[in-house]
Parts: C-alpha cells; structure tokens; sequence
C-alpha cells in the first residue's frame, strides 16, 4: 500500500513540475495576457467540444463492438454508461481504481448470470487499448514520414528544438514498429496460447482465459482491421476538435493539415503513464516549432484537458445515478 502511495505521489510530482515549467515559460513571454486580450470565438471552441465528444462516443461503441466481435450481447446504452463512467475515473488519476479496470467489473457485476462473460469484457479492453493506441502511432508515424521531420525539419524557435522534436519522432517510429510486431506475436497462428493448468487457482484460470479470448481476435482479420479504421477516425476526430480549440482561442495558430501530424504525435505520449504533462509539453514544443512563440500550445492543451473534464460530466451523472454499484463494484475490484 505504501508502495502505491509513493509511485502515485512520484508520478503527481513529475506531472505538476512538467507544468509548472511550461507554466512558467508561458507566463516569462505574456502568453496568458495575451490570450485574455484576444478575441474568442466561441462557435470554433463548441465544435472543439462536439469533436471530442464524438471521439470518445466512437471510442466506447469501438470497445462494445469488440465485445460483439466474441458474441457478447450486451446492451449498447449499458456500455455506453458504463463506458462514460470508466471514462470519468481516467481523468481522475486519484483514485485507487483505474478506469478501465472499474467499467471492466460494473460490466461483469451487472451480467455475471451470463457464461464466460468475464474474459470477453477484459480481453476486449486489452485489445481496445493495444488498437486505439497503436492506430495513433500508425497516423503518429505516417505523419512524421509524410512530412519528412526527421530530414526536412521546419524553422525551429531555438537551436535545441531540433534535437528534442527529432528524439520525438524517433519514439514514434520505434513505437510504431513495437507495436506491429506485437501485433505479429499476438494474432500469428504460428503462436499458440498456453496450455491450462491441470491444477490452478481461480485467478490463474481468468488470465488463461483471457488469454484464450485475446487470442480468439485473430480469426477476425476483416473485422479487426474496420476496427483499426475506426480508430483512425476517433484519432482524427481528436485531431479536428485541438484545431478548433485553437482557432476559437487565438488569431495565429497552425493549420488544419499541421494539426493532422501535431496532434496524434502529441497524443501519442499517453503511453507514458502519466497522469498530465507529457502531451501538454509536446503540444507546446510543436506549437512553438510552428509559431515560433512560447505558450499557445500549452493553453489549447490546458482548453483540451477542459473540455475533456466537460464531456466526463456526462459520466458524473452516470456515476451518481449508480453510486451504490460503483461502490460495491469498487470494493470487489480491491479484493
């Protein structure tokens, strides 16, 4: 227990200081008083928030779909609340309960008279979050190789952010190529899952299961790749949500095509267990690659996570509807 408190007040502290100096910076160059004497645009902000509100409405029925894949029949309007409370503890990174694992145990407490319903709900979010992140690695590395950053880089703001947006870029490929080669080992025939146990505990049975149900995406090939395709769009409707953000927060901000490589390649820092910072520092630094100014990406990132809090409302309200399941679920996830 003390082990989790240290590493949680660890990963607080690297996020806050992250901040703190991108905080600083933007403030050292009038970043703030600026964008409080420039003119909003509220209609671009609003289609800022409808963007991001599609994208993780498309995320949670890509997660129920996979669930569909394995023959789950579990409602969408049930996965959707589920889906949005899971999404309101993701953004709360206090507590001792992840989102993923939460929504997980709601959904296999609320169908649990249904046979082997338990592996089919975790195996999906195994595999919705492996392909989420890697279809943002894949739009993350054709960016980087489309616009040839590595050897055509643009006019930099300082000498030092080349060597910093290259490192970047670099990640990315190598993350890209990561994860297809994860992707090999997971869905290649050539690789069998392991054999059960002919004497094993509960929990040992479960992750062989889950396992197996992993491992039973790779005689959807089609199906798995209309799922990659969704994901790109999620990714891309994420993408047009930060541009709008920044087109209704300030005059000079990059292009629509530009934010088609910055904001998956921004995003793509997620992998980095975190719970705020990584992306908010990569935004501002392609920002300032573009602009050549200190602290407009950090104040659309600021009005991302802003809005991000705005859509999990919606999971408030499913959670104080479902308080006592929350806690209940909460309490049997601890065990």
């Amino acid at each position: 227990m003390i082990r989790k408190i240290l590493l949680f007040l660890l990963k607080i502290g690297l996020s806050v200081a992250i901040l703190g100096v991108l905080l600083w910076q933007a403030a050292s160059n009038d970043a703030f008083t600026q964008l409080l004497e420039t003119r909003k645009h509220w209609g671009s902000l609003g289609l800022g928030f409808a963007f991001s509100f599609l994208a993780v409405f498309l995320t949670i029925t890509r997660w129920w779909w996979l669930m569909r894949i394995q023959g789950a029949t579990i409602p969408l309007p049930l996965t959707l609340r589920v889906g949005y409370i899971g999404y309101l503890f993701n953004l709360a990174p206090m507590g001792l309960v992840g989102g993923d694992l939460l929504k997980a145990w709601m959904l296999i407490h609320h169908e649990k008279e249904k046979q082997d319903v338990a592996p089919i709900v975790l195996a999906s979010i195994f595999i919705d979050r492996m392909i989420g992140l890697y279809a943002l690695f894949v739009m993350a590395s054709l960016a980087v190789l489309g616009t040839g950053m590595l050897w055509n880089p643009p006019n930099y703001a300082d000498a030092s952010a080349a060597s910093v947006t290259n490192g970047i870029c670099i990640a990315v490929l190598v993350a890209f190529g990561v994860g297809t080669v994860a992707w090999l080992v997971l869905l290649c025939p050539a690789f069998s899952a392991p054999k059960p146990a002919k004497k094993s505990s509960r929990w040992v049975e479960l992750l062989q299961k889950i396992v197996l149900s992993v491992r039973m995406y790779r005689h959807y090939p089609g199906k798995l790749g209309g799922v990659l395709a969704m994901s790109v769009l999620i990714h891309t409707c994420f993408a047009i949500s930060v541009y709008f953000i920044a087109a209704g927060l300030w005059e000079a901000y990059p292009s629509f095509l530009q934010h088609l490589y910055i904001s998956p390649i921004s995003m793509s820092t997620s992998a980095i267990p975190l719970p705020f910072g990584p992306y908010e520092a990569v935004l501002d630094r392609m920002y300032r690659d573009v602009l050549g100014v200190y602290g407009r990406g950090l104040t659309v990132a600021l009005a991302y996570r802003i809005v991000c809090l705005g859509i999990a409302s919606l999971g408030m309200i499913f959670y104080f509807t479902s308080r006592a399941e929350v806690r209940e679920t909460m309490r049997e996830a601890k065990k």
